[in-house]
């Protein structure tokens, strides 16, 4: 029998507010126990859920409507239907991130829309962390005044709303960049390694990039063992890196938009000639004001590294 002639489920609870298609289709499924895929049958729909999430169709959508009982507009509220191509581009559609107390004493927590964004890591109604399995970094990136502030900076450019000083796709730009040439491991780079690993060769002569953002938030490196790192060079990457390396970046944006002449000037001096380089390149594309705020901030360092320098050289000199 085809989908679309079966009577209409006769119990389905009610979505949550900003829940998932594929969360609420889960938990109507485990009324009638069922998997999803055993609902998907019954049902009628064609397309997997999570597909349906992220490209709804038409003549699926009308399936699940019917059966459910819920309207159309509804359904499509539950999709990422109709966001900016760029939040699209940085959804975590596998995510199963979930909100301990949101789901206190539910068989099945629910998931909802706004946790499947990258840079999503707090439940906004409790302000409390999501739950997730991957917990590298999580007791040393703690920041999390910070990393808030950074989610919230880099949600509005996702939506379209970039305010910022700096435009934020150039705040990652830089962060991403290579401050350094790769290099093999320092000694106490690999001290968290078993000692049989320290001594592989594989370890001792692979080189590890280097990136901006160690010197931006350099607890990332204590978080995250540089053999551990898996911090993409491309933006477009940045959906599919783990939670450690996207809560450091969002760490980093932070940080860079609250005082950018500081930060530049931490980089520059963290980074190689190579580095340098290209991050004086990247910088000349910001605003006309933010450039000479830098060059000003690096000019008054030099000036005041020389003064301490030529104060050093009077109290080493001075005849007793």
């Amino acid at each position: 029998m085809k989908g679309e002639e079966r009577a209409p489920l006769p119990i389905v609870p009610p979505p949550f507010p900003d829940e998932r298609l594929t969360s609420w289709l889960e938990r109507i499924a485990d009324v009638y126990l069922v998997s999803l895929d055993g609902l998907q049958a019954h049902v009628g729909w064609v397309r997997p859920a999570l597909e349906l999430e992220l490209e709804p169709v038409q003549a699926d959508m009308v399936r699940i409507a019917q059966a459910t009982g819920c309207s159309l507009n509804r359904l499509l509220a539950m999709t990422f239907h109709g966001l900016p191509p760029r939040y699209r581009s940085l959804l975590r559609p596998e995510a199963r991130e979930i909100c301990l107390v949101c789901s206190r004493g539910m068989q099945r927590p629910q998931r909802l829309r706004s946790w499947s964004f990258a840079f999503s890591f707090w439940c906004e109604c409790h302000r409390q962390p999501l739950g997730n399995r991957d917990i590298r970094g999580a007791s040393t990136l703690a920041d999390s005044w910070t990393a808030r502030r950074g989610a919230q900076i880099l949600n509005a450019w996702a939506m379209g709303k970039d305010s910022a000083v700096v435009p934020v796709a150039s705040v990652l730009s830089l962060l991403l960049s290579l401050a350094r040439k790769a290099s093999p491991a320092a000694p106490w780079e690999l001290a968290r390694l078993p000692p049989s690993c320290q001594r592989q060769r594989s370890f001792q002569t692979k080189h590890f990039r280097r990136t901006v953002l160690t010197s931006v938030v350099p607890e990332f490196e204590v978080a995250v063992p540089i053999y551990d790192q898996r911090l993409p060079l491309d933006i477009s990457k940045i959906s599919i890196a783990p939670r450690a390396e996207r809560y450091a970046l969002a760490i980093g944006v932070a940080r860079v938009l609250k005082d950018p002449g500081s930060a530049i000037a931490r980089i520059l001096e963290f980074s190689d000639e190579q580095g340098r380089e290209k991050i004086r390149t990247l910088i000349d594309l910001w605003p006309a004001p933010i450039c000479s705020a830098v060059r000003l901030h690096r000019t008054c360092n030099s000036k005041r590294g020389r003064d301490d320098r030529k104060n050093d050289r009077v109290q080493i000199y001075r005849p007793t």
